[in-house]
């Protein structure tokens, strides 16, 4: 059985030698874990069985109506461990981590390598599988040393049975696929499949199937949000919105296809075409005589385009608009992915005049400590923390003690969610700055965003504050 990489023909290194002793030591439990194999059905760098051979495997229990489950897991950090340390390491921990699972000596299971950084266990069964996934999530993110490296295992892990789940082994592997994917998403890298989830995947495939097509075919449009100055109840500006008028799903508002996009590369085409319609829009008020500050939301992957600012800047010059009437407003998440990248773009752009946000808050790992480290003008209050507020003590210290922070830091501070006149007289004696909200409007489309302001009487607000002054 040749376990060894194409590589390891070449002369051996230390690092081979190690790898090969590796190898040696787990060839035997391999053995007890496969039946017999060809050799192409096993897996180069592991000697696991592959895709293949998994499918065959899974056919023929499905063929002797036997019960079983798959628990299908992924190493998350290889790639990463790939691009800092080198792929040969990579190679080295995954045949480690090869190693761990093998000597978990489940007597009633197989092991596979699915390819890159999935592996599925079969476990004959179903009733095992809790135990088997708890032990797995326990032992197998134990530091691994590596070369004089200590390297963490970053995991994912799903499970779902048949016949519960399916009898088709395609299907299965593929309903296995989804669950996993969920799982990455979770808190704890961890999902149980559950029936009709494959009505959510192909919705989703059709989606992103037809999201170039939304911005070609004008389906993607733009409604306008009012923002109140909480001290006299003017408006104060507007954040703009994305939906997508689709032709089979009808209506669909950005967490359902946003996701999407960003998985998909298609984040950057969304992003030029909405700041693009926003700055046309906003020259049209100004043409009318009516200027509107606007408030657009970025993503994670804008922040990685180094091109954005010129475009951006190129745009509101052509257009007549001075920058600092566009506020962009990037959450925590985006800015954790690469702080130093992030503040050098927002930077970038505000020293243009364009003013940022971050939206949001108090959802993400940040603190605003950190967060002063960027250049910012405001911090917007997730309403999750807003909507609860006349119940909540916690989330009334929680917006307390923002607000503090954020004007210590010279920032304005925006509250989101403001549904009723309770809530906006919480946020008032918090001193919080503007608020936005179902209590002044839902969100408008742009050709009746002038009316709105035309109609619109700031009396029934009726507060009293210092606390909008802070940005003008």
């Amino acid at each position: 059985m040749a376990l060894l990489p194409a590589s390891a023909r070449c002369p051996p290194t230390p690092l081979m030698n190690r790898q090969q002793s590796l190898l040696n030591r787990f060839q035997k439990r391999l053995l007890a874990w496969q039946t017999p194999l060809h050799a192409s059905n096993l897996d180069a760098l592991t000697g696991l069985g592959t895709y293949v051979s998994a499918l065959q495997e899974i056919d023929r229990l499905v063929t002797a109506n036997a019960e079983f489950s798959l628990i299908r897991l992924s190493v998350d950090n290889v790639k990463q461990i790939n691009k800092t340390l080198g792929h040969t390491l990579g190679d080295q921990f995954l045949i480690a981590l090869t190693h761990r699972l093998l000597s978990l000596d489940f007597h009633h299971g197989r092991l596979y390598r699915l390819g890159g950084n999935e592996f599925l266990m079969l476990v004959n069964h179903p009733e095992a599988s809790v135990a088997v996934t708890d032990r797995l999530r326990e032992e197998l993110c134990l530091p691994l040393e590596l070369d004089g490296t200590a390297l963490v295992p970053s995991l994912s892990i799903a499970d779902l049975q048949s016949p519960e789940h399916g009898q088709d082994p395609r299907r299965l592997l593929r309903r296995s696929a989804i669950a996993l994917g969920l799982a990455r998403d979770t808190n704890d890298g961890y999902y149980a499949y559950q029936s009709g989830h494959d009505r959510n995947y192909e919705r989703d495939r059709l989606l992103l199937r037809d999201l170039v097509r939304a911005v070609r075919d004008q389906q993607l449009h733009l409604v306008y949000q009012p923002k109140v100055g909480i001290a006299n109840g003017e408006v104060r500006g507007f954040e703009a919105l994305l939906q997508w008028r689709h032709p089979a799903f009808g209506l669909l508002q950005p967490d359902e296809f946003l996701p999407l996009a960003a998985q998909s590369g298609h984040m950057g085409l969304i992003s030029d075409w909405m700041l693009s319609q926003v700055i046309q829009q906003m020259a049209d008020w100004q043409s009318l005589g009516e200027p509107q500050t606007v408030a657009v939301n970025l993503t994670a992957d804008d922040l990685e385009d180094s091109q954005l600012p010129t475009r951006l800047l190129r745009n509101l010059e052509q257009q007549g608009i001075a920058p600092h009437l566009l506020m962009l407003e990037i959450t925590e998440q985006a800015v954790m992915r690469d702080p130093a990248l992030a503040a050098k773009l927002l930077s970038e752009l505000r020293d243009h005049g364009i003013r940022v946000a971050i939206d949001d808050f108090g959802t993400g790992y940040s603190s605003l400590a950190q967060l002063r480290r960027l250049p910012l003008d405001a911090l917007k209050i997730d309403k999750s923390f807003v909507l609860d507020l006349p119940l909540q003590p916690e989330d009334a210290v929680i917006v307390r003690a923002s607000v503090m922070l954020a004007h210590n830091f010279g920032l304005q501070v925006i509250a989101e969610g403001v549904e009723t006149q309770q809530h906006l007289s919480l946020l008032a004696e918090a001193g919080c700055d503007q608020a936005q909200g179902y209590l002044f409007s839902r969100p408008l489309s742009a050709d009746k965003v002038l009316a709105w302001i035309a109609e619109y009487r700031p009396a029934h607000v009726g507060l009293t504050s210092e606390a909008d002054t802070r940005l003008t």
